[in-house]
């Protein structure tokens, strides 16, 4: 008796906690030696049979293959040395010209079993005996030739693996091994029978989807993920042997970059491979087969060397060359495109220099022109101006409008970095310097400045408003501008939100700490929002000949200071609710008196 040169008890914790997601893996793990043992013998004998037979029968598995089948000597060193050849993987098993040699992958079946035995007999010699190698779990293996009256001598070339289940092993009951080797090798070209006292029934040798006509690949999108997609993008990179399939989804995704299927030689990898796609194309979801690409160890997962960076930009472009050609010749599908993913797009933006400009060009933006791409606003004589908020933008938009300032909604997810990304991008540099966050002060120095007799007509009621409304939280101003159906406009400050916290953190700190707050308050200088009457407006001309009795324009004044604030979508704070209700209070009294009478 022969013993293991590895601590098996350790690898096979490490295979089941570390490496492997789960022991489902053995199905795979088999199913791949088979394969690989088919292969090499197709190369000795190019007509051998191509099949692997799986039978259960109580906790017993069997797994026969028709493959090349093994030496004495080659059976001898079947898992008893790591690290064989000068090519390993990561625990520093060989990986050279097949995707599982006996090995690492056998070892896997000690996760659902305490022993292994193989019984196998090679195709390179047609007198080759039978070898048996028997190997368990507490690290001891055995290895012999076949008597040849021995009823376990194998017919012909080809390998048998036996496993015997731990007790209430679920993952040998029939139905699990069916569902395993139709989720890992439904495309695998051989035949694969699996046997029970139930049934016996047939897997493998599909056709891969990619390799279907466009009608029947729409059938089986509709079939597998529920939806045929917006449209299927054929991918080929020979360089890495990779074929496969990309649909567009038709519903915004989730900026996932781990949803795509990926085979191996035809056997699955995995149905959330990462690295196979480019990030930034999250509104494709791949499938396909890889024939070259490297694996990790545990073969669940790419290996992400320069090989899969290069098949990356290769798919990538690809999904370019898509996006053009749709833009181009279907502007209608393209523009369906645009507006499922517009949220999605503007994410990615600032990741990749492609998704920047083809955003940039094609999706749309709220503006008081109208919603257009930003270059294609940045591209027209016209001031441009933005907002960071879109209550901002509602508050400004007619009076910016009115003015020829084209305002440009920036107050939804990513809008502002993405025009911060222009700005700092050599290709748009120049255009993006017309693009400029709005400053209130500009729109008010566009206003009308009133007459110098208008001006003092109005001073007494600039008096009261400055007692009215206090000029640190808003400065009230006279002006004429158009439409003149607006009696009054809020300007705030760029910076509001922020100077707004600010106060307020200052307002709940202590002295020591308020001075310090003080000293380096990023807002000291800041002039405050304005309140802006509006000199062409009827209400502001009656407002101006009450200003006669004080109290009526003070509650007129805070009237359309609150009523400004709720138009631009403003916080009201405790000062200005208060307002609210009492001039609430005050026009119901108003109505009931007018009743009464």
């Amino acid at each position: 008796m022969s013993t293991f040169q590895v601590d098996l008890r350790g690898m096979v914790d490490l295979l089941s906690r570390n490496l492997y997601s789960g022991p489902r893996v053995y199905i795979r793990e088999l199913l791949q030696n088979g394969l690989d043992a088919i292969e090499a013998r197709s190369a000795l004998d190019p007509e051998c049979p191509r099949r692997v037979t799986i039978t259960i029968e109580g906790r017993t598995l069997k797994c026969r293959d028709s493959g090349i089948g093994l030496t004495e000597e080659e059976a001898a060193g079947l898992l008893s040395t790591i690290g064989a050849s000068s090519k390993r993987d990561e625990l520093g098993m060989a990986r050279s010209d097949f995707l599982g040699q006996f090995g690492i992958g056998m070892l896997s079946c000690f996760m659902i079993s305490d022993s292994i035995t193989v019984y196998s007999r090679s195709a390179k010699s047609p007198d080759s005996p039978t070898v048996i190698w028997e190997g368990k779990t507490e690290g001891t293996y055995t290895t012999q030739p076949l008597s040849a009256s021995d009823p376990h001598n194998l017919g012909e070339a080809g390998t048998e693996v036996v496993l015997e289940a731990h007790p209430g092993e679920p993952w040998i009951d029939p139905d699990t091994v069916r569902a395993l080797v139709d989720e890992f090798a439904s495309l695998l070209p051989i035949s694969i029978e699996v046997r029970s006292d139930s049934a016996s029934t047939f897997h493998g040798n599909e056709t891969p989807v990619w390799e279907l006509e466009p009608s029947q690949q729409q059938q089986w999108c509709d079939e597998h993920l529920a939806s045929s997609g917006m449209d299927i993008i054929p991918i080929d990179v020979p360089a890495a042997g990779v074929k496969g399939i990309a649909v567009v989804s038709q519903r915004p995704n989730t900026l996932s970059s781990s949803n795509h299927t990926v085979y191996a030689k035809k056997m699955l990898v995995s149905r959330t491979c990462e690295g196979i796609v480019p990030q930034w194309a999250y509104f494709v979801r791949f499938i396909g087969n890889a024939n070259y690409l490297r694996l990790t160890a545990s073969r669940e997962q790419l290996s992400d060397d320069e090989l899969l960076e290069n098949t990356r930009e290769a798919i990538g472009s690809e999904i370019r060359t898509w996006l053009e050609e749709m833009a181009k010749h279907s502007p209608s599908r393209f523009n369906e495109f645009i507006s499922t993913h517009a949220m999605g797009l503007r994410a990615v933006a600032m990741r990749d220099p492609y998704m920047l400009d083809l955003t940039a060009r094609y999706v749309p933006m709220e503006s008081t022109v109208g919603a257009a791409p930003i270059l294609t606003l940045l591209s027209s004589e016209e001031t441009i101006r933005y907002t960071r908020t879109a209550d901002q933008y509602r508050a400004l938009a007619d009076v910016a409008a009115s003015q020829s300032i084209v305002l440009v909604n920036a107050g939804y997810a990513y809008d502002e970095e993405l025009i911060n990304a222009l700005m700092t991008d050599p290709r748009y540099s120049t255009l993006a310097q017309k693009l400029q966050l709005v400053d209130p002060s500009e729109l008010l120095d566009a206003f009308e400045e009133c007459s110098l007799s208008e001006q003092a007509e109005a001073m007494d009621l600039m008096l009261l408003a400055a007692e009215a409304i206090d000029p640190s939280d808003c400065e009230v101003v006279l002006r004429r501008f158009t439409p003149i159906t607006l009696p009054a406009l809020y300007l705030p400050d760029p910076d509001f939100a922020e100077r707004h916290v600010q106060r307020n953190s200052q307002a709940q700190a202590s002295k020591l700490w308020a001075g310090i707050m003080g000293v380096t308050d990023p807002f000291a200088n800041s002039k405050p929002p304005r309140l802006v009457l509006n000199r062409s407006n009827s209400l502001v001309t009656r407002l101006i000949v009450a200003s006669r009795s004080p109290q009526t324009a003070v509650s007129v004044l805070r009237g359309l200071y609150v009523q400004s604030l709720l138009a631009g979508r403003q916080t009201l704070g405790p000062k200005e609710r208060a307002w609210a209700a009492q001039l609430l209070g005050s026009l119901l009294d108003s109505a009931l008196g007018t009743t009464d009478n």
